[in-house]
């Protein structure tokens, strides 16, 4: 499919005219109070806005409104927008989050209203390979070309899904939105995706920059990072997932698949920011240059040949910061293995008492499972660990 069909139509209709396509599900789910909060922090780290008013969530995004309203026994999801792609990426937006929560209940989505064919999402994006760089023994930066980048341009929304073709192919397969908020891919076929953070982006010469953790058990991702040439072509789906927040003292932490997001957000503090930065690595070789705040120390973590996601540098690490009295001025981001990950979380609720709205930390990947087990798990193999 040309690059002119997916990114040459301008499907936003501004008009008071336009058509408004509408549809809304009821849901039974008798246990939906323990689900509650984690699914509407999953909705909101989808680039949507969720605010509570009168007992229902309401949700705003790009591509249009929509409420997600729990009821008696079960919840309702409404979703309306001016465009049928953006009917189909809010369907997605709030079943796929949800369906991934609560994948133990096995649920059923149904939805009643406007039906539209299937559609690519709006966000997606054709990038191609223009240069290669090794970082160190295990970073790889690769930087890619595309048009129409200005969506992906956000301090608040640090990562992406990008999309990895086979190289060669004559045409590439693209994932689509259907009726029913479900992924779908032409002849069932579909190709690698994976999760990544924007380490640079410079929408004026059209480029972003990804930094590649190269895994000792090298996955989907990897193999592609390792085999890239220039020339190769990848697709971008985004962006997602919150960044930091002003404060005056500011924590990061997280292993190597956390460091470009930390590296990015270091480059983005004011230079009156205090903190600390705690970075987890194999070995001294793996360190890299970073720009920072003078009142920000960095901490490298050396694992010294342990295996990733089996130490707790990490946890040790955010244990023995001193935190100001005061936590009202007070912000932490971090990304790492999940054991670690629940670790830390249960230190910042439990022990430092942070608010939860004072800080972003992410399971970025599981020492035993797949990114593939994972979502079938849900919940609980991404959720953290509430008992030691």
């Amino acid at each position: 499919m040309g690059l002119d069909l997916i990114h040459g139509v301008d499907w936003k209709m501004n008009s008071a005219n336009a058509r408004r396509y509408r549809a809304s599900a009821d849901v039974r789910f008798v246990r939906i109070g323990d689900y509650i909060d984690p699914i509407v922090e999953a909705i909101a780290t989808h680039d949507m806005i969720v605010e509570r008013r009168g007992g229902i969530h309401h949700i705003l995004s790009p591509f249009g409104n929509a409420t997600f309203e729990v009821c008696q026994g079960g919840f309702k999801l409404t979703v309306e927008a001016t465009d049928p792609r953006g009917i189909n990426h809010l369907k997605h937006a709030l079943a796929g989050p949800i369906g991934f929560i609560a994948a133990r209940e096995r649920l059923e989505i149904q939805w009643e209203g406007d039906v539209t064919e299937s559609a690519l999402p709006d966000d997606l994006r054709i990038l191609r390979v223009t240069s290669i760089e090794d970082l160190s023994p295990r970073f790889r930066r690769i930087a890619f070309k595309g048009e129409n980048l200005e969506r992906y341009d956000r301090a608040d929304q640090l990562h992406c899904r990008l999309i990895f073709q086979p190289r060669g192919i004559a045409e590439p397969l693209w994932p689509m939105l259907d009726h029913r908020g479900c992924i779908v891919w032409p002849e069932n076929t579909a190709v690698p995706t994976r999760v990544y953070t924007i380490r640079r982006i410079d929408v004026a010469r059209k480029e972003i920059v990804i930094d590649f953790a190269l895994h000792a058990n090298a996955g989907p991702a990897t193999r592609w990072a390792m085999d890239a040439r220039t020339g190769d072509v990848v697709g971008i789906l985004g962006p997602a997932a919150n960044g930091s927040k002003p404060a005056k003292f500011q924590v990061l932490a997280g292993d190597e698949t956390a460091l470009p997001g930390i590296a990015r957000i270091l480059e983005s503090l004011p230079r009156d920011a205090v903190g600390h930065a705690f970075i987890e690595l194999d070995s001294k070789a793996d360190e890299l240059p970073l720009t920072c705040p003078a009142g920000v120390m960095v901490h490298w973590l050396h694992r010294d040949g342990a295996a990733a996601g089996t130490t707790t540098l990490l946890p040790d690490a955010v244990r023995s910061i001193r935190w100001p009295e005061n936590l009202d001025d007070v912000f932490f981001w971090g990304g790492c293995e999940h054991t670690a990950f629940s670790a830390i979380y249960r230190h910042l609720r439990n022990g430092v008492a942070l608010p939860r709205d004072s800080f972003v930390l992410y399971s970025h990947w599981h020492r035993s499972l797949s990114e593939e087990q994972i979502i079938a798990r849900g919940a609980e193999a991404y959720l953290p660990h509430q008992s030691q």
